[in-house]
């Protein structure tokens, strides 16, 4: 008789598990389709920007990764208790609000990042603060599909073509070819280099600076070192950046303008951005070799 209990325990538990399954599922499916026709004018605008602008082309891998963190998670997240929090409709509004004002402003930013406000909100007005605070990265990380307002983006793409035309006229006359530096026009001999929004090096900047934050939270602890190897980037697009103006110059002023723009231009562009990925991994070898030596001292 013992034996059977166990067996009609299961039979009696299984058909509330599955109930409670499809509940769950149900009530996910519609809030999905909710929420998809309030934004989905929105977010096809968005993937459209995507692919048209060279400068966010990364933004196709960020939901994909964020949901490859979440998957990661997937024998943690079902063991945590599942309490929503009234918390969540305060932060649900404030997403709401957000679209209405972006929307009533014809402000693509905001209308944008109200859609991963207000997914915050529903976790954890659904799902509870522990399942929220497992899933905050994954979530905060979305805002790097986002395209930056305009007002901040050129505010830091100006500063970068000028830095990247003085540092690059520089290192020219460093190798002994005369220069003209004219604002952000290089003028050479045999021709002269426009440093344009398109060679700032922001594109580079933005999608490396992606990389670097999920590149930091796989690999690296909590700290100083994260810190580090993340603000590392600026300085990295930066040297990569005019490194691409010279090594375009001395081609041009050597071989001639020809093989100094069309697809050398473009091809200099991928070169230069492997350049500073390896830079990137450079510094992170460095990272965990001082970090070594600072545990082996230690001990």
């Amino acid at each position: 008789m013992p034996s059977i209990q166990p067996t009609e325990l299961r039979h009696d538990h299984a058909p509330a598990a599955a109930q409670h399954l499809a509940q769950a599922f149900g009530g996910g499916l519609i809030l999905a389709v909710l929420v998809g026709a309030l934004y989905w004018r929105i977010l096809s605008a968005l993937v459209l920007q995507w692919w048209d602008d060279p400068n966010y082309t990364h933004g196709f891998l960020v939901p994909l990764f964020s949901l490859f963190l979440v998957w990661q998670q997937r024998a943690i997240l079902p063991a945590l208790p599942r309490t929503g929090s009234l918390a969540g409709l305060p932060v649900i509004l404030a997403g709401v609000a957000l679209l209405y004002l972006g929307d009533l402003g014809a402000d693509n930013f905001l209308m944008r990042s109200s859609l991963i406000i207000v997914l915050a909100g529903l976790v954890l007005f659904h799902l509870g603060t522990r399942i929220f605070r497992a899933v905050l990265f994954p979530l905060a990380f979305l805002f790097f599909m986002v395209p930056v307002p305009g007002v901040i983006f050129y505010s830091v793409t100006f500063p970068l073509q000028h830095l990247a035309a003085r540092q690059a006229a520089w290192t020219l006359e460093t190798l002994g070819v005369p220069v003209l530096l004219d604002g952000n026009i290089i003028h050479l001999a045999q021709l002269s280099l426009g440093v344009t929004e398109a060679c700032s090096g922001i594109r580079s900047l933005i999608s490396l600076f992606a990389a670097a934050v999920a590149w930091a939270y796989l690999f690296l602890p909590v700290g100083w070192s994260m810190i580090f190897f993340v603000v590392a980037t600026l300085p990295i697009t930066i040297l990569a950046n005019a490194a691409r103006v010279v090594l375009t110059g001395l081609i041009g002023q050597t071989f001639g303008v020809e093989y100094a723009s069309g697809f050398f231009h473009e091809f200099a562009g991928l070169v230069i951005y492997a350049f500073a990925f390896a830079c990137l991994l450079g510094t992170y070898s460095l990272i965990r070799l001082a970090a070594r030596l600072l545990r082996q001292s230690a001990a």
